[in-house]
């Protein structure tokens, strides 16, 4: 089990359950839910820079990131989860991503 994170960009607010809605077409695999941004590989690229996607045991993720050109789907230990997730709601907010936490419901960082 692990603490889960997406990310996406996203125009206008989102009530909690319009992005559970998308978060669950996007952990489907479902492509064509939310726009491709060049904000995503940005997003990313930092992202990598502070948490390296290694097999090692230092790394935070419970499994590998997925990632496209519309979102990032992360799956977090649940021991690094607060940490994680503060450094991805820092990225996203500087790439103006929107930041989805499906245990809470909880909607963060939208763009205009």
């Amino acid at each position: 089990m692990s603490f889960d994170l997406a990310v996406w960009y996203q125009v206008g607010p989102l009530t909690g359950d319009e992005a559970f809605a998308i978060y669950e077409r996007l952990a489907d695999g479902i492509v064509g839910v939310v726009e491709p941004s060049p904000a995503i590989a940005a997003f990313l690229e930092d992202l990598l820079e502070v948490f390296p996607d290694d097999d090692d045991d230092s790394a935070p993720w419970a499994a590998g990131i997925y990632s496209t050109d519309a979102c990032v789907l992360l799956a977090i230990s649940w021991s690094r989860a607060e940490e994680v997730a503060r450094v991805v709601e820092r990225l996203a907010a500087k790439n103006a991503l929107t930041v989805y936490d499906p245990q809470s419901h909880l909607v963060k960082g939208q763009a205009g």
